[in-house]
């Protein structure tokens, strides 16, 4: 599910959008034995629950291999708190931010009930009060924001990591075959244009493959890997040096 950035990405109609979300699943949410698998068919353990865990243990993965226990952790576009809660788990320090109010009510309840200790705030970097991280997630963000704002989010993401800090990123894999490819090519042209769209979608924007992000990031960040799964691309970036 989503997880967002910054209330200065989106318009009003999409921040809407994912309000409406929360507050139709907060309860199924907070009721959910693991909130880190929770899925709209988790009762039914159905197709989306198998992607969303698959997904989820690749990028524990990840954090296993990059990440060290004694620093903090950035989730930006944190949601309502799943990647947060698998961090806590493991007994890391997290700081979330997103711009929706209900998924960072949800997060802040989460970890309550569970005594994780966490912070949670509604915006994105101008709330972080000059703090700067040495690790940090951007798991299934970067394809919900506009395509006009992408290079400000990666732009504000290196004004708070150290050099050499470690950002691990996913975000869906585009197939190559012919439908995939055209669905996406749709979003571009069409569906993230209208706020029609925009309203009713989880993904209305084109999703940035390979030479799309490299692009973006090549300038602030160094790709230190890259993994093309059946679902969902997994980068890790290092922060270059100023």
């Amino acid at each position: 599910m989503p997880g967002i950035s910054s209330p200065a990405f989106f318009m009003s109609a999409q921040i809407k959008y994912y309000n409406q979300f929360g507050n139709a699943y907060r309860q199924s949410i907070l009721s959910c034995p693991e909130p880190e698998l929770w899925t709209t068919d988790y009762a039914e353990k159905g197709r989306v629950y198998n992607e969303m865990k698959s997904r989820i243990e690749q990028q524990q993965q990840l954090i296993d291999n990059y990440f060290s226990v004694q620093w903090p952790v950035l989730d930006y576009g944190c949601g309502f708190g799943r990647q947060a809660f698998i961090l806590a788990k493991k007994g890391y320090e997290v700081v979330g931010c997103d711009s929706s109010e209900v998924f960072i009510s949800i997060a802040k309840e989460l970890f309550e009930k569970s005594q994780f200790k966490g912070e949670f705030l509604v915006g994105g970097i101008d709330h972080l009060q000059g703090r700067h991280f040495s690790q940090a997630v951007l798991f299934d963000v970067i394809e919900h924001i506009p395509p006009g704002k992408k290079k400000e989010l990666v732009t504000q993401l290196a004004s708070v990591l150290i050099h050499d800090g470690v950002l691990l990123m996913s975000l869906p894999h585009v197939k190559k075959r012919l439908s995939s490819q055209l669905n996406n090519s749709i979003r571009r042209r069409i569906t993230g244009l209208f706020a029609y769209f925009r309203n009713r979608e989880e993904h209305p924007y084109y999703i940035p493959q390979q030479k799309d992000i490299l692009q973006l990031f090549g300038k602030q960040f160094s790709l230190d890997s890259f993994t093309a799964a059946d679902e969902t691309d997994y980068y890790v970036f290092r922060r270059k040096k100023e």
